[in-house]
């Protein structure tokens, strides 16, 4: 009786082993693919969609497990047509980047958790409790015969940002993704660098990127008038992006963060915080096999921190981490890749921070340069990577809502002497304001030459970096003193004031209507005013929003009240 226990015991096993398991560096799939309840996962990127008949559409998607406790969100930027500049969001998702006022516990999520020969295939799904637990938006590797994967949408009451209309948005696109995957740091187990500064001991989390080899299936949105425009995807013309990030807990998404971001902490960041994370993402598909995870490290504060010689003395001021997937799909890090910030755009309003925002001005890093001019194994490369959208899109609400950090991307440039037409999805969260002079990235330098065709003898790209990655303690010693600036409160009749900075002053305003208080800052050698207006509520601009020299102009309706200066001395 026993032997045959052990027989069927070993049988089970036997069976539920995973018989086709890849191992791709440290990770392994399809184990790795699902969530893990050790921490937070995400699985995020954008399809760009091009359709038979011409339309372009970016999809960007976002589902994810904090610790087991799901969410999820999908954003489209029409790039032509009736809802260009605008965005359309799906039911479920943040009112801050567009999305509806959510109903509490209307959405359900369905997550697969790995068991081998049970549950394999990765499967994400969202549900609408109110429409009888309809699946509204789901992602699901198809097959175990290859790494192809389904992106689904099925909803009924999408939302166009920021003029509220309410439009069906159904879209069923399949992905064949290339294999192995690009593997972050080149064995996958990679967490932003930070272990190395932070702790010394290995990190779990991982990262590794999938770009489709062919993207197919079909798109349905909802136009102005009612009907529904159904489109066929051209698999020729279209790509797809999709990252999974796993963020161990509570090793490093906590206690590594933790100590990252004291190292940043001194006398003046709270006065002087205008929100920002310090990284600038991007996953970039060449559409030649290669594929490009870029990071741009800024932690802006780190070189004046009190506490950061006792905590983390290596931690860096600026640094670049980059891993370049080769065309025969082998992941390679590229410690001296050369980066530039060739613009900026900026958002006066909502910034994001570390899962909050602020109201802030935000200096935003808009088309990039990147470069290596080869070398070990890795050829020569010269990308422009430019948003898909303009400066002044997706179009924000009167509350300032709207999403702005994520950013899909144009690649154009060279790769080995040809030519290179690639898709990209990025993070940009760097807070640049204040800041300028010392990015070690900004050239304002031009985007590098698309060529008609292969060169075998190209000229170089750049390599190294442009700026000083170390830079010295600012030393800029206390500003004491006050600056009491002006302010209009509560005017029975529209009320005005205006001034001229001596030093560092912030901006408080309050309202119970959006737009009901404005304060404009003309500074010299800015090409146009930065205005400030009210969301509604209270507003808070912190120390530098005003410059000393600044010609500084309040306006507050009534009920309303608002102000600028340094008036209390806390902007020291």
């Amino acid at each position: 009786m026993r032997r045959w226990l052990v027989v069927v015991v070993a049988a089970a096993l036997v069976s539920a082993a995973p018989a086709r398991a890849q191992h791709y560096g440290a990770l392994e799939f399809p184990r790795d693919e699902h969530q893990h309840v050790s921490g937070w996962d995400w699985w995020w990127g954008a399809a760009h969609v091009v359709t038979v008949l011409g339309h372009r559409y970016t999809l960007g998607f976002d589902f994810d497990s904090f610790g087991g406790i799901p969410a999820a969100s999908e954003e489209l930027f029409p790039l032509d047509g009736p809802y260009k500049g605008l965005t359309v969001t799906s039911m479920d998702g943040s009112e801050g980047w567009g999305h509806p006022a959510q109903t509490p516990g209307r959405f359900a999520y369905r997550e697969s958790a790995y068991v081998p020969g049970v549950s394999d295939l990765l499967s994400w799904r969202a549900l609408d409790t109110l429409d009888g637990g309809r699946t509204i938006a789901s992602l699901e590797r198809t097959t175990l015969d290859g790494e192809r994967y389904a992106l689904r949408l099925d909803n009924a009451q999408a939302r166009v940002h920021p003029t509220g209309q309410l439009v069906a948005l159904k879209t069923d696109l399949h992905a064949d993704m290339r294999s192995p995957p690009l593997l972050a740091g080149g064995s996958g187990l990679w967490w932003y660098d930070l272990p190395q500064h932070v702790g010394g001991y290995p990190s779990r989390s991982f990262q590794y990127m999938q770009a489709a080899r062919r993207l197919t299936g079909t798109f349905d949105l909802q136009q102005p008038d009612g009907t529904v425009l159904h489109e066929q995807v051209s698999p020729q013309r279209s790509r797809m992006v999709m990252v999974h990030e796993f963020d161990a807990s509570p090793d490093d998404l906590g206690a590594r963060t933790v100590i990252a971001e004291t190292t940043q902490v001194h006398p003046r960041l709270a006065p002087y915080y205008q929100g920002g994370v310090p990284w600038e993402l991007a996953f970039v598909d060449l559409d030649n096999g290669a594929q490009l995870m870029l990071a741009v490290l800024a932690y802006q504060d780190s070189r004046d921190g009190t506490l950061k010689s006792a905590v983390a003395p290596t931690m860096p001021t600026y640094a670049v981490d980059a891993t370049l997937r080769l065309p025969s799909g082998r992941s390679v890090p590229i410690a001296d890749i050369h980066v530039e910030h060739l613009s900026y755009r900026r958002v006066v309003g909502i910034v994001p921070t570390l899962f909050v925002y602020v109201n802030g001005i935000w200096t935003q890093a808009w088309d990039f340069r990147v470069s290596y001019p080869g070398g070990h194994g890795v050829p020569p490369f010269d990308l422009g990577l430019t948003p898909q959208i303009a400066q002044d899109e997706p179009k924000l609400d009167d509350k300032g809502q709207g999403l702005t950090q994520r950013v899909p991307l144009d690649a154009r440039g060279s790769y080995g002497g040809c030519p290179v037409r690639g898709f990209g999805y990025s993070e940009l969260i760097v807070n640049w304001y204040g800041r300028e002079k010392e990015d070690p990235w900004f050239t304002g330098g031009a985007l590098p030459d698309v060529p008609s065709r292969c060169h075998r003898h190209a000229p170089a790209p750049p390599g190294g970096t442009f700026g000083n990655l170390s830079p010295p303690p600012d030393g800029r010693p206390a500003d004491f003193g006050a600056d009491p600036g002006c302010s209009a409160s509560s005017p029975s009749d529209t009320a005005a004031c205006s001034f001229d900075a001596t030093m560092n002053g912030a901006v408080l305003g309050m309202a119970q209507s959006p737009g009901d208080w404005r304060v404009t800052i003309a500074r010299r050698g800015e090409p146009r005013p930065i205005v400030i207006r009210g969301f509604g509520g209270s507003q808070f601009y912190a120390c530098g929003t005003v410059r000393p020299g600044d010609h500084v102009d309040v306006t507050a309706k009534p009920g309303a009240a608002a102000g600028a200066g340094n008036p209390l001395g806390t902007c020291f």
